[in-house]
């Protein structure tokens, strides 16, 4: 629940805000209740919101590898038993089997959600008024209190992952320490940091920063280079479709869209089976997870710079052309400043997918090519929850830098522009 919660809250808030509540006052102008005014006005003008969320957190639970890996024990799942049929006993035929089935709901339920989205949208009136009536002191107390619960439940996680990283052994001994934070020797290779870790660093210090942390500094230029790649190749693709509407236009946009349908674990096993030949210079090497991870998060991208792009009205384009632009002028010199929020929005967004993806990028990883969220399941799984807890909050101290560099850059929240996607 807590892993689908944000998903749903974002589609839940966009179309709740969407909604007219002039229909809420003519309700209570009638005598209709408070409570009969949310279950016969408010949840019916909604109602495809809320399905949409139903099918898109069906679809996030069906296909996700992480959590049932990690805390589901001997509790198998589609997604947990492609990964053992594949790594486990090197049976590639049946892997794909199992992915073939597993597309079958995850394809229904993204179609399901893209037909939902679609009538949502029709319910919005242009003469809609999203303003809500201020409500009274008792129940603006029950209001906090309800959405606190949830709230609570998150930052317990995060509270536990984070001091059981600092105490010896969680929850007996809460000494204080260091020693989880001094990983194991993973092996692997980060080209750029490796080096110059190495020759900055004596030591101790030079085994722990240089070659223990190895998977955080490939994890940490990953992300900066999926995070350039990928805002820089879906604005440009929502750029193509929206506005130059080019022929094949419907073709590109189902294209675009294709990738939210299939599960990572899924497309990582597709990319095994395809790239798995040697004259495919980028299997084995960090560009093919590159590739995987731009690919897999390309849908998200692509709807936020669309949506985005349909707010600049066509007449600055042609403006900008009968000044005697050339279209890559057009779109650097007028278009990119116009969507630089979106721009921004989709970096961040497919920097912390990076951050923390792990179902897409299982099969490809390596000994040479090794990612933090991937070692924080393997030191679960070889028993060190505590240096597993340490990582984790490495990557969210991580994550949590890009979104206050983001703030510090664009004085506005960095997945602001993401929400109405």
């Amino acid at each position: 629940c807590l892993y689908c919660f944000p998903n749903a809250l974002f589609i839940l808030y966009t179309t709740l805000s969407a909604v007219d509540t002039r229909l809420d006052e003519a309700a209570q102008s009638l005598g209709a209740t408070a409570l009969k005014t949310f279950y016969k006005v408010t949840l019916p003008s909604a109602k495809y919101g809320i399905a949409s969320a139903a099918a898109l957190t069906f679809n996030l639970t069906i296909t996700d590898f992480g959590v049932p890996v990690v805390i589901g024990g001997n509790y198998s799942v589609l997604a947990t038993e492609i990964y053992q049929q594949v790594i486990g006993m090197q049976r590639f035929n049946l892997g794909a089997t199992i992915s073939v089935i597993l597309l079958i709901p995850s394809v229904a339920a993204f179609l399901l959600n893209y037909y939902l989205t679609k009538k949502s949208y029709a319910l919005i009136s242009g003469q809609a008024r999203p303003f809500l009536q201020p409500s009274r002191p008792l129940k603006k107390w029950a209001f906090t209190i309800y959405c606190w619960i949830p709230c609570i439940f998150i930052l317990i996680v995060f509270a536990t992952v984070f001091l059981g990283s600092f105490v010896k052994v969680w929850p007996y001994d809460f000494s204080l320490t260091l020693k989880h934070y001094d990983f194991p020797s993973l092996g692997g290779i980060a080209p750029v940091w490796t080096k110059f870790w190495a020759s900055i660093l004596k030591g101790e210090w030079q085994s722990i920063i240089a070659y223990k942390y190895a998977p955080i500094w490939n994890s940490l230029w990953v992300s900066i280079l999926v995070a350039i790649g990928g805002a820089s190749l879906t604005l440009l693709a929502g750029y193509i479709v929206e506005k130059k509407k080019p022929k094949g236009e419907q073709i590109l946009y189902t294209l675009s869209v294709l990738p939210a349908a299939i599960p990572g674990i899924v497309m990582g096993l597709g990319y095994i089976l395809a790239f798995n030949k040697p004259y495919f210079f980028i299997y084995g090497t960090f560009w093919i997870v590159i590739i995987n991870i731009i690919i897999c998060n390309f849908t998200l991208g692509v709807l936020s710079s669309i949506a985005n792009l349909k707010q600049i009205d066509k007449s600055i384009e042609e403006a900008a052309v009968s000044l005697g632009a050339d279209p890559i002028t057009t779109f650097t010199r007028v278009v990119f400043p116009l969507t630089k929020t979106a721009f921004l929005s989709n970096m961040t967004f497919f920097f912390m997918r990076s951050m923390t993806t792990i179902s897409a990028v299982i099969f490809l990883v390596s000994a040479k090519v090794k990612l933090a969220a991937i070692e924080i399941v393997f030191l679960d799984i070889d028993g060190r929850t505590a240096s597993a807890n340490a990582m984790c909050t490495v990557i969210i101290l991580i994550v949590i830098g890009m979104l206050v560099a983001m703030r510090l850059i664009t004085g506005k929240t960095a997945l602001k522009g993401m929400s109405a996607t």
